[in-house]
């Protein structure tokens, strides 16, 4: 039989793990409450380091074309103002928030950092050269049939068809001259041998008019 005394003792030990346990629960849950309202915390902080970096990046991506004359200080300077307007832009949203970006204004920020970068590689692309060594045009370069990868030559051949195509008119119009000098010559030859003809049958009448008058 269980005495006053067993009795009491069985009884605080329940209510000490009872206490135990519930003790337990409310640390897990005052840590998962802490956790749940560091890691958007952290999120938003780690978001916040990946747009200052992107910054810095193309800040320092700016002044080594520069640096290396990829980029003159005018293409350098509109480029550089370009990224300024997205940190400042980023810093006036964060102060509006509280400290950090919404989703939508990261989002925001992260495409006009896109853009940015763009214009950036493609003023890079524009002003970089490449040596072309002592064959600019290339080992297997010949000139094509209209002469277009030669300026000069295509001149040249232009003013050599000018001059070809001026000798065939000419040589047209002289054809044209000479035959109409023949045609000339051969219609005159004719009407000369009609006239000769009558001109000898006129002498013939002539003639007997005389001999019939005994003028001769």
């Amino acid at each position: 039989m269980f005495n006053r005394r067993t009795l009491v003792s069985t009884f605080i030990a329940k209510a000490s793990f009872t206490a135990t346990v519930a003790l337990a629960a409310s640390n897990v849950l005052v840590v998962s409450s802490i956790q749940s309202i560091a890691a958007p915390a952290a999120l938003a902080q780690k978001s916040g380091d990946n747009i200052n970096a992107r910054i810095k990046r193309q800040y320092k991506k700016i002044e080594a074309a520069q640096k290396n004359g990829q980029l003159d200080e005018q293409q350098a300077n509109r480029l550089h103002m370009d990224v300024a307007n997205i940190e400042n832009r980023a810093r006036s949203e964060r102060q509006e928030n509280g400290g950090e970006l919404n989703p939508q204004q990261h989002t925001n920020i992260e495409n006009l950092l896109n853009q940015s970068l763009n214009q950036i590689d493609t003023a890079i692309g524009l002003g970089t050269t490449v040596s072309t060594g002592a064959n600019p045009l290339g080992a297997n370069w010949q000139p094509g049939p209209d002469g277009a990868q030669d300026p000069e030559a295509l001149k040249k051949k232009l003013k050599a068809q000018e001059r070809r195509a001026l000798r065939q008119q000419k040589q047209a119009n002289m054809q044209a001259i000479e035959q109409q000098q023949l045609q000339y010559e051969k219609e005159m030859v004719n009407t000369l041998g009609d006239q000769k003809t009558k001109i000898e049958q006129e002498k013939e009448q002539l003639e007997n008019v005389r001999n019939n008058s005994g003028a001769n």
